[in-house]
C-alpha cells in the first residue's frame, strides 16, 4: 500500500484506491482471544445499557460516501449513497491530487499509465455542454450532494502541479516541471469576476468562484469543507510526474499552513481538514520522510503536524485546522481484505474494527508492528482514542475524521456487519466524519440503511451514545443511542457469530425495557426492513433471539 514500510503479505498501494480507472462511549464488550464468529458462545448474551448518562454527541455526519461515480462498475456512487441515505459526500482520491480545476484535466499517476486524462469528468458522467465549464468535476458532485440533502468535503491539491492537459500518458522525461503540467498557486488574488489564466491553478480564484456560485459553508449550498490534499506521504509512490522523492515534513507543514489560511480567507465558515493520512506508517514518520529526525521528539508525524498547526494558529489569530483527517484500512496475515468476498477471511474482517475502539485487542497485521497496543501518549492502538489522546495534548478541540475506510466487498453479509460495526464505532467514539471508500452496494448499503432509515417511531439512529456493557465477548457487540429526553431509544446489535445467539436487554436504571419495533438484515432477509417485534418479557429485561450472523436494530420506549 505504500513505499517505505512494507510488511510481509502488505498489499500494494494499486489494490487500495479506485482500480476504476482503469475501466459516553459505547463499550463493545471485554477483551478476550477468541475471534468473532467464534462458536464456543455463552447460553446468553447479556446488554446493559447507560440511561443513567447524557451520553456523547453523535455527529451525523460519520454516515458518509466517496464520490467515485461510475468507478466501480454498475450504478453511480450518488445514486447509492442517496439509497443508503447518507449525510456526506467526499470527492478526493488520487485523481484530486493532480485536479486542474481550470480545465477540469487530471493525473491518474501510477493507477494508470501517469496519463493525463478526462478520467473526472468520466466517472461522474459530466455532460459534453458543461466538460470546458471551469470547476465542472466540483459542481457535479457538490450538486449530487445537495439534492440528497449531504455535506461535502472537496480536496485541493498541495503537491504543486496539475495536469495541462488531456493527452494521455507522461513519459517520466515529461515529469513536472514541463508542458503536461501546471503549477498551482495559493497565494493568488484573482477574484472569481477576474480573466482565469489558464498556465496555472490559482485556488484562492477556484474558491471564490464556490463561494460565488454556492454561498459560503455557513450558508444552505455552501460547501462544507476543504481537505489539504491526499494521503501526501505517498505522492513520491502514486504521482511520481509530480512529486519525484519523499516529500520533507517541514515542507509539506509549511505548504498545509499556507493553504489553510488562503481557505479561512475565502471561506471562513468552511472546515479544513488535513493531514489526509492513508494509514499507519504515515502517521508515525511520514513514511520515513528525509527529515523525520528534526521531528522524531514529537513522537509521530501526526503529533507534529498537530503542534504546528496549534502554534500557526495562535500566530494567526484563527483556528486553522479543523479536523483531523486520516485514512484506515484493515489488514490480515491471513489474506487481503480490501473488498474482500473470500469466506476463509470472514473472521478475520469482524474482528478487524476492533483495532478502532477495543483496549487490549492486538490485530494480526503488519499495522500492530507499527502501532503498539496501549493507552500512553504515543500514537498507538486502539487508533481513535489514542488520536484523541494526541490532539487533547497537542491541539485541544480539533476533531477527528476518517475519510476513507473500506472493510470488505459488497457482496457477502460479513461486510455489512463489518461495516456497520464501523460505524457503530465511529458514533461512539466522537468521530465528526467520516466517508466509506467503494460503492454503497450489496449488503454496504444495508449497514448504513441499518443506521439511517427511519423506524416506526419515525427516527433514524443517533443523537447521544450511550454507553453500552457486552461482557459476552467479541462475537455480538451493541451500540446505543437516545434523543432528547423521554425519545425513544435505540440499539443495535450484531450477532457475529456463524451461529444464533440469544441477548438478554436491560437498563442500568432498572427500568423495564418495552421494545416498540425491530429492523434488520442477515441471510433470511437481504434488505434491511422490518422485522416482528419479538420478544420474552422479564421484570427489569427483555431476551430476544438473535440468528447468525444478523444485524439488528431494536427501539425501545
Amino acid at each position: 500500500m505504500s513505499g517505505g514500510r512494507r510488511a510481509p503479505g502488505r498489499p500494494t498501494r494499486r489494490s487500495v484506491i479506485v482500480g476504476g480507472v482503469a475501466s459516553a462511549l459505547v463499550a463493545p464488550g471485554l477483551v478476550t482471544p477468541a475471534g468473532a464468529s467464534d462458536d464456543t458462545l455463552p447460553g446468553i448474551f447479556p446488554i446493559v445499557i447507560d440511561d443513567t448518562a447524557p451520553g456523547r454527541l453523535i455527529s451525523p455526519l460519520i454516515y458518509g460516501s466517496s464520490e467515485i461515480g461510475t468507478a466501480d462498475g454498475g450504478a453511480r456512487s450518488a445514486e447509492l449513497d442517496r439509497a443508503a441515505h447518507v449525510t456526506a459526500r467526499r470527492l478526493g482520491g488520487n485523481l484530486m491530487t493532480a485536479y486542474n480545476w481550470v480545465n477540469n484535466a487530471t493525473n491518474a499517476g501510477k493507477d494508470f499509465q501517469h496519463a493525463n486524462g478526462a478520467f473526472l469528468l468520466d466517472m461522474l458522467g459530466v455532460p459534453d455542454p458543461h466538460r470546458t465549464r471551469p470547476a465542472a468535476v466540483i459542481e457535479a458532485m457538490h450538486h449530487a450532494s445537495l439534492a440528497m440533502g449531504a455535506k461535502s468535503l472537496v480536496t485541493l491539491p498541495l503537491a504543486g502541479f496539475v495536469a495541462a492537459d488531456f493527452g494521455g500518458p507522461v513519459a517520466a522525461e515529461a515529469a513536472a516541471p514541463s508542458a503536461r503540467f501546471v503549477p498551482v498557486r495559493w497565494r493568488g488574488h484573482a477574484g472569481a469576476a477576474d480573466p482565469i489564466d489558464p498556465k496555472v491553478a490559482d485556488i484562492p480564484q477556484l474558491l471564490a468562484r464556490l463561494v460565488q456560485r454556492f454561498g459560503g459553508a455557513d450558508t444552505p449550498d455552501g460547501i462544507h469543507a476543504y481537505a489539504l490534499d491526499n494521503e501526501p506521504g505517498l505522492w513520491f509512490e502514486n504521482h511520481p510526474r509530480i512529486v519525484t522523492g519523499r516529500m520533507p515534513i517541514r515542507t509539506f507543514i509549511e505548504r498545509s499552513v499556507a493553504a489553510a489560511r488562503a481557505i479561512k480567507a475565502a471561506d471562513p465558515a468552511a472546515a479544513v481538514f488535513g493531514p489526509v493520512c492513508w494509514g499507519a506508517t504515515e502517521m508515525v514518520d511520514f513514511q520515513q520522510a528525509p527529515d523525520w529526525n528534526e521531528f522524531r521528539h514529537y513522537g509521530s508525524f501526526i503529533a507534529a503536524y498537530l503542534d504546528t498547526f496549534r502554534a500557526a494558529s495562535a500566530r494567526a489569530g484563527q483556528r486553522l485546522l479543523d479536523v483531523l483527517d486520516i485514512h484506515w484500512y484493515p489488514f490480515s496475515r491471513r489474506g487481503s481484505l480490501f473488498r474482500t468476498e473470500q469466506p476463509d477471511l470472514a473472521e478475520a474482517l469482524l474482528d478487524a474494527p476492533r483495532s478502532l475502539t477495543e483496549p487490549g485487542f492486538r490485530e494480526d497485521s503488519w499495522v500492530a508492528d507499527v502501532l503498539p497496543v496501549g493507552d500512553g501518549e504515543a500514537l498507538a492502538l486502539p487508533l481513535l482514542p489514542s488520536l484523541e489522546r494526541l490532539i487533547a495534548r497537542r491541539y485541544p478541540g480539533t476533531r477527528i475524521s476518517v475519510t476513507e475506510f473500506n472493510f470488505g466487498g459488497a457482496g457477502q453479509l460479513v461486510s455489512g456487519l463489518a461495516l456497520a460495526d464501523v460505524l457503530g464505532r465511529f458514533g461512539a467514539a466522537g468521530v465528526y466524519f467520516a466517508c466509506h471508500w467503494g460503492s454503497l452496494a450489496g449488503w454496504l448499503g444495508e449497514a448504513y440503511r441499518l443506521f439511517r432509515v427511519a423506524d416506526a417511531t419515525g427516527a433514524p439512529f443517533g443523537g447521544r451514545a450511550l454507553g453500552v456493557a457486552t461482557p459476552g465477548g467479541p462475537a455480538v457487540t451493541a451500540y446505543a443511542a437516545a434523543g432528547a429526553a423521554g425519545a425513544p431509544l435505540h440499539l443495535v446489535v450484531l450477532n457475529k457469530a456463524t451461529q444464533a445467539a440469544e441477548i438478554e436487554v436491560a437498563f442500568a436504571s432498572g427500568r423495564s425495557p418495552r421494545l416498540l419495533s425491530v429492523r434488520g438484515f442477515d441471510a433470511a432477509h437481504p434488505a434491511t426492513t422490518t422485522l416482528p417485534a419479538e420478544a420474552q418479557v422479564g421484570e427489569r429485561s427483555v431476551r430476544i433471539a438473535l440468528p447468525a450472523r444478523a444485524a439488528r436494530r431494536f427501539t425501545f420506549a
